[in-house]
């Protein structure tokens, strides 16, 4: 008993006294390079393979989304609204996220629920709109204007978020090539 007490405590003091306060990557230095970056998070790739499965979001879809919305930075907040993580996920739509998937603990600075969040509003986008799941262009048009605002067309006012459509579906092709290149086994 002693002895396990011991371990927890030498444990406990060198994840403090090294400043560790997750477990959890939250950065990295390979965010062009999708086989890089998912080898050298290895949470990451496990993130994104498990939202890939149960959502069918495409991981590179998934990257691509988040290397746009917050540069794969946990701490990401937008000035103008509540946008906040990985996801840059509003508060009330991830509220709404966590009741409807009793993630009730969820967190957006955490790449795991960010990943998760991203996939069960894919899986709602593919079931209202019907996209294509390669197609990250739509699919950011509805995450970033809401599938209402989308069925009435409130993105072909903004040109820029047009622009940056475009930009995340040439990402999202990058990386499912890489992907499909390297074959990272998960």
């Amino acid at each position: 008993m002693m002895r396990h007490q011991f371990k927890i405590i030498i444990t406990c003091l060198t994840l403090a006294l090294g400043g560790c306060a997750s477990l959890e990557s939250s950065t990295t230095t390979h965010s062009g390079d999708a086989c890089k970056m998912l080898t050298e998070n290895k949470d990451w790739m496990k993130a994104t393979y498990r939202s890939w499965k149960k959502w069918g979001v495409p991981i590179s879809v998934q990257l691509s989304i988040i290397k746009h919305e917050s540069s794969f930075n946990k701490d990401a907040s937008a000035k103008t609204s509540t946008a906040y993580g990985y996801a840059q996920a509003l508060t009330g739509t991830f509220n709404e996220y966590r009741k409807e998937t009793k993630n009730h603990g969820a967190n957006r600075g955490s790449f795991y629920d960010s990943t998760d969040f991203i996939g069960w509003y894919f899986s709602k986008s593919i079931k209202s709109i019907g996209h294509n799941p390669y197609d990250a262009g739509s699919f950011y048009l509805i995450y970033h204007d809401g599938i209402a605002g989308y069925k009435k067309k409130t993105y072909l006012k903004k040109s820029w978020l047009m622009d940056k459509s475009s930009q995340v579906q040439k990402l999202a092709n990058k990386y499912r090539a890489q992907i499909n290149k390297c074959r990272i086994k998960i």
